[in-house]
C-alpha cells in the first residue's frame, strides 16, 4: 500500500511538472491540490500551486500559499520571488523562462547536484525560478553558467570543481547532451542538478523505492522485514 502511494505521487509530481512545461496552469492548480490532498506539508507542491495560480491570476490564493511556505521556511527565495509577485498581482511572462521536468527529478548515474556562486552584478538566487533552465558552456578548467533573460542568455557565474568539470568534459567529448536546472539557493549561493545523457557520474545507493530527488514529495518511511532462514 505505501509503495503504491508513493508512485502516486510520484506522478502526480510528474504529471504537475509537465503541465507547468506546457503552460497548462489551470491543470497545474488541480494536479499539485491533489498531491497536497496526499500531502499537505509538501512544500515543492505548495510552491507550484502557487505559481499555478499567480498564472491564472488567482493572486490573493497565491498569497495565501506562498504564506504558509515561508511560515515553514522563512528564506526559501523561490516562495519569496513568487510571493512578491502574487503581491504585486503580476504574472510571469510565457516563454521569458523556460522550465524542465527533468531538471527536477534525479537519476543514477546521469544526474549530480552541485552549486556555484553568482558572479554577474544585482543578481541573487530570487531571480530564478524552481526547475529553471540554466545553460552550460563545458570548458577545460572550468563550466560558464548561463541564465536566460529578456530572451538572451547572460552569464551569471563558473563552476570550478574540478570533478565536475572532468565528468562535463567526459559526456561533452562523447557528444552526450548536458541540461541542468535551479533547485534553490540563497543571496548568491545556488544549487543546481546537473543532468548528462551519458552516464558519467558515479550512481547514489538506490533502494526498492523510485528515485526522485529529496524532497520533491512527502514520502513516508517503507520498512522492510527480512526473513531468516534458519
Amino acid at each position: 500500500m505505501l509503495v503504491r502511494m508513493h508512485l502516486s505521487l510520484a506522478i502526480l509530481s510528474k504529471k504537475a511538472i509537465d503541465a507547468a512545461l506546457k503552460a497548462q496552469w489551470v491543470e497545474a492548480v488541480d494536479l499539485n491540490s491533489q498531491i497536497l490532498e496526499k500531502t499537505p506539508n509538501n512544500l515543492d507542491a505548495k510552491i507550484r500551486l502557487g505559481r499555478a495560480l499567480i498564472q491564472t491570476r488567482r493572486f490573493e490564493k497565491a498569497k495565501k500559499i506562498f504564506k504558509e511556505v515561508l511560515k515553514i521556511d522563512p528564506i526559501n527565495a523561490v516562495a519569496l520571488k513568487n510571493y512578491d509577485l502574487a503581491k504585486r498581482g503580476k504574472a510571469e511572462v510565457k516563454g521569458q523562462v523556460q522550465i524542465d521536468t527533468k531538471s527536477l527529478l534525479k537519476e543514477p548515474g546521469t544526474t549530480y547536484e552541485t552549486t556555484f556562486e553568482i558572479s554577474s552584478k544585482g543578481m541573487t538566487a530570487k531571480d530564478f525560478i524552481s526547475g529553471e533552465n540554466v545553460y552550460l558552456k563545458v570548458k577545460k578548467k572550468t563550466i560558464e553558467v548561463q541564465k536566460q533573460k529578456d530572451f538572451k542568455k547572460v552569464t551569471v557565474g563558473f563552476i570550478g570543481d574540478r570533478d565536475v568539470v572532468q565528468k562535463l568534459n567526459i559526456a561533452n567529448d562523447k557528444n552526450g547532451r548536458i541540461n541542468a536546472g535551479f533547485l534553490k539557493g540563497m543571496d548568491k549561493h545556488v544549487t543546481i542538478l546537473i543532468k548528462s545523457s551519458i552516464p558519467v557520474f558515479r550512481a547514489e545507493k538506490q533502494d526498492i523505492r523510485p528515485y526522485f530527488k529529496k524532497g520533491s514529495f512527502e514520502e513516508p518511511e517503507i520498512e522492510v522485514e527480512e526473513e531468516v532462514v534458519e
